[in-house]
């Protein structure tokens, strides 16, 4: 476009004398409109002359708009509008002036604009406007992305920063993260609510999942216009998850495999899961553990395995739920009891405990059948079975005869006897008894280990160990002794077993010998030395007695005596007996102890301070279905902080304890029917939640946002940020990343900061660390670079480069240095500013001081810039002269 201003109408004539009369006569008409339109005051004001900038400039922002001085102009009148006939004036882009430059304190968008100005004389008469200069506001710039480009960032190890160049005249940032180049699908923020920063660096306060970025920045100037967005860059988010891992067996005897799964911490995981699987390619119906994650770094099953071969993974899991690789242990074999012979010394017994001679070829020839074995390690249950011998054991008889099996926790077998009566007061239990007494023959017999039902709720057992080897004879029965004589009441000396006063770690096998005149016997257990609490009775025609399951069996532990009594009985099926009060001495009731063998501490051992997630274990405990591990902050174990029980003989829990206090945790085992055994001893430990600790490379001070970085804790959930204002302030952010940047700084000076880490628990709340050493961060707000005051004539302007940091800028003009009195002052958005101040006045003949000084979004003012005017003379006399000499 070309320059604009006023002209007279031209019009193209015939050259004719008619046309030339009317040409003068038009001319005429046209000075009589201009000479009545315009004031004869103004007619002496010269139109001002525009210097800069240029016409048709571009620019970044607004710029310093000047004009030469106009003769008989004592101020200027100056707009700024967006279309060229001035109706659309910018935001306070119409004002007087007495100087010859203007400057706006607003920044405008972009876009095209015109300006324009005319003087005033002293008596406020205008003067005609300057031509019109056009104007194209275009903040081109774009930010510099430096800042993952092209490149992967593998967190944690290295936290996820994005940076980029600072952009002149930008307050703020827009930082867009999305999965898709075209930016749609943010990650970040949103399109709505996107995330705006003022510095050139952030971080996210929560990780990403693995995968390829895209991300931009559009700058935001001091009135929020968008400026042009930076190119789009990319990254690849990796998190490396790869661990090595190890499975062991937490029980060194053979017959027992107890898994144990262990793996390396992965930086930056929260949680691990783990998978155990029947089939290498681990579809979800073959899966038998586990439903549970874990804290720490290992874990044993709650549940036992099934036997069979399996294979097994485990996997990080981050705060925010992102999962890791699954990395492949070493397949394994479960076997229980995988051992010849599968029942230890299993043998035919007399009525003191004594083996018998016996063997395959000589079964041994008994009229009371007692048969024990040693416990088995990890068994808690055992099957019992026999079958007639006729020159081979006939098994099939099993099945239909239900007298030839038993089942047992205890560690012996006797045969029961079949009962038409019962015995004692009605709230005595039923006795434990058979359908058929057991027949005079020669027998096989076989015995098998059971421990807990598998995850899958099936049995999980051993193979069957034959007294004399497979497929002989057990023993030969040649039914119950009876003895002549009156069956009235047993003799204290008839008892054999358990000896009186004695203890037993296990529920024990009842012996006496044959009372005078009696085919069978009632044998009564009691709690109590009055007979009133009846824990087993049990109906048997030989004088031996291993107690079945039924009824209380087994027996459980207990701090006072257990009593027991043997009720003759004359008649095989149980009648005939005569019977008043145990409690009082009928029968000679003896006494004995039951009270298991607990299991062994291992670790942590006493007094122990644990910086990871604990991993407790202890030694397995005879008979032992399963375990109850016990921890509290109460030694008296009145409110645990786990209470759990697990068939293995370890345990990582998932609970995270509280930090820096003694801690107390006990384990006891658990029989076939759930009974808890003895406890073991109390051990003591204390758990230490790791602080974090800041990255030594935090920046110390500066203008700009820092990354605040710690290295991540392992177990930690998030991270709670602690600062400390310069004001005196304080602030807590909650976050899941081990770094954080906030997105604005509320004042310069000193901030102190200094972080935490949480850990969870087992009800959902959090546990939490120590804070880390506190850093430091000195926030400055410097003195804008390259400041600098011009006067020429009646021109004053004051200009200065942009500061990254500023919104907009304070500008003050004082008679003194020490700006006590301020003539002049603003605050604006732009980098120039043209005071409206008129010299010709006294009080402004001599040097003026300015100063400029960066203002952040809170209104901080941070450190001036300062300079001076020279002294000046007064306006007019420099005109008067300037006049003179042009008069000479």
């Amino acid at each position: 476009m070309k320059s604009m201003e006023i002209r007279a109408p031209s019009v193209r004539l015939r050259r004719t004398p008619r046309a030339v009369a009317l040409v003068f006569a038009s001319m005429a008409a046209f000075a009589a409109i201009v000479t009545t339109a315009v004031p004869a005051s103004a007619a002496v004001i010269a139109r001002p002359a525009l210097e800069s900038p240029a016409n048709h400039a571009s620019v970044q922002s607004l710029p310093t708009f000047a004009w030469r001085s106009a003769r008989r102009a004592a101020s200027y009148q100056f707009q700024l509008a967006a279309d060229a006939h001035f109706g659309a004036i910018v935001f306070q882009g119409s004002f007087a002036t007495f100087n010859t430059a203007a400057t706006l304190n607003q920044a405008v968008p972009d876009g095209t604009y015109y300006w324009r100005a005319r003087g005033i004389t002293a008596k406020d008469a205008a003067g005609p406007w300057s031509r019109v200069r056009m104007l194209r506001k275009a903040w081109s710039a774009a930010p510099q992305l430096v800042g993952p480009n092209g490149t992967t960032v593998n967190w944690p190890s290295a936290p996820l920063v994005f940076s980029w160049s600072s952009v002149p005249h930008a307050v703020r940032y827009i930082l867009t993260v999305a999965t898709d180049s075209a930016l749609g699908n943010q990650v970040i923020g949103s399109a709505s609510l996107p995330l705006m920063t003022q510095g050139t660096q952030y971080t996210p306060s929560a990780s990403l999942t693995k995968g390829t970025y895209y991300w931009a920045v559009t700058p935001l100037d001091a009135e929020g216009h968008k400026g042009q967005r930076s190119a789009v860059g990319s990254f690849t988010y990796s998190w490396p998850t790869t661990t090595p891992t190890t499975v062991s067996d937490l029980n060194p005897d053979p017959r027992v495999f107890d898994p144990f799964y262990s793996w390396a911490p992965v930086p930056g995981a929260a949680r691990y899961q783990v998978e155990v699987n029947a089939a290498a390619d681990f579809p979800a119906g073959s899966k038998w553990c586990c439903t549970n994650t874990t804290l720490g770094t290992s874990m044993a099953p709650l549940r036992v395995l099934a036997n069979n071969g399996y294979y097994w993974r485990m996997r990080a899991i981050d705060a925010n739920g992102n999962t890791g690789v699954w990395n492949y242990g070493q397949s394994f074999t479960k076997a229980f009891d995988d051992v010849t012979p599968t029942i230890p010394s299993l043998n035919v017994v007399d009525t003191s405990g004594n083996a018998v001679t016996n063997s395959a070829a000589t079964p041994v020839i008994t009229g009371t059948p007692i048969v024990t074995w040693n416990p088995v390690p990890g068994a808690s249950h055992y099957e019992v079975q026999l079958a007639p011998y006729v020159g081979s054991c006939d098994w099939s008889q099993v099945a239909s005869h239900p007298f030839l099996s038993d089942e047992t926790a205890s560690n012996a077998w006797t045969p029961l006897g079949h009962t038409i009566t019962r015995v004692g007061p009605t709230a005595w239990p039923a006795p434990q008894q058979v359908s058929q007494a057991l027949p005079t023959g020669e027998y096989c017999l076989r015995v098998l280990a059971r421990s807990d039902d598998d995850a899958q709720s099936s049995q999980v057992i051993s193979d069957w160990t034959q007294i004399n080897g497979s497929g002989n004879p057990a023993f030969y029965y040649t039914g119950a002794p009876s003895p002549a004589g009156p069956a009235v009441q047993t003799p204290a000396g008839n008892y054999i077993l358990p000896a009186y006063g004695t203890s037993t770690t296990r529920t024990p096998l009842f012996t006496w010998t044959t009372v005078p005149g009696a085919l069978g016997y009632y044998v009564v257990v009691s709690r109590d030395a009055g007979f009133t609490r009846i824990a087993d009775i049990g109906y048997t025609n030989v004088p031996a007695y291993a107690p079945r399951l039924g009824n209380q069996e087994p027996l459980s532990d207990e701090t006072t005596h257990y009593y027991w009594a043997v009720i003759p009985a004359p008649a095989a099926n149980g009648t005939g007996f005569t019977f008043d009060n145990p409690g009082g001495g009928d029968d000679n009731p003896r006494m004995f102890d039951k009270s298991s063998a607990p299991p062994t501490l291992l670790s942590p051992a006493p007094g122990t301070n644990i910086s990871t997630q604990p991993t407790f274990q202890w030694t397995g405990a005879e008979n032992a279905r399963s375990y109850t591990l016990q921890v509290s902050a109460d030694p008296t174990f009145g409110n645990p902080i786990d209470n759990v029980v697990t068939d293995a003989t370890a345990y990582t829990s998932d609970s995270t304890y509280p930090a820096d206090k003694q801690l107390y945790w006990r384990v006891r085992a658990n029989d076939w029917i759930g009974q808890g055994l003895n406890w073991s001893q109390t051990y003591t430990f204390v758990r230490s939640l790791p602080a974090p600790v800041l990255a030594p490379s935090n920046e110390a001070a500066g203008e700009n946002i820092p990354v605040l970085d710690w290295a991540p804790v392992q177990g930690a959930t998030g991270y709670e940020l602690h600062v400390d204002w310069s004001n005196g302030q304080t602030s807590n952010v909650s976050l899941t990343a081990p770094a954080f940047t906030p997105v604005q700084w509320n004042g310069v000076g000193v901030w102190r900061y200094q972080v935490r880490a949480d850990f969870p628990t087992s009800v959902g709340s959090t546990a939490t660390s120590g804070y880390s050493p506190a850093g430091a961060f000195t926030r400055l707000l410097k003195a804008p670079s390259r400041a600098r005051g011009v006067k020429t004539g009646t021109r004053l302007v004051i200009s200065w480069n942009p500061d990254f940091a500023a919104k907009q800028y304070e500008v003050d003009i004082s008679t003194t240095d020490g700006f006590a009195t301020v003539i002049n002052s603003v605050r604006t958005d732009n980098t120039s500013w043209a005071p409206n101040i008129n010299l010709q006045l006294p009080q402004n003949h001599g040097r003026l001081y300015w100063r400029v000084a960066a203002v952040d979004l809170t209104g901080n003012v941070g450190s001036f810039a300062t300079g001076a005017f020279g002294k000046q003379r007064a306006p007019h006399r420099a005109h008067h002269k300037k006049h003179k000499k042009h008069k000479k």
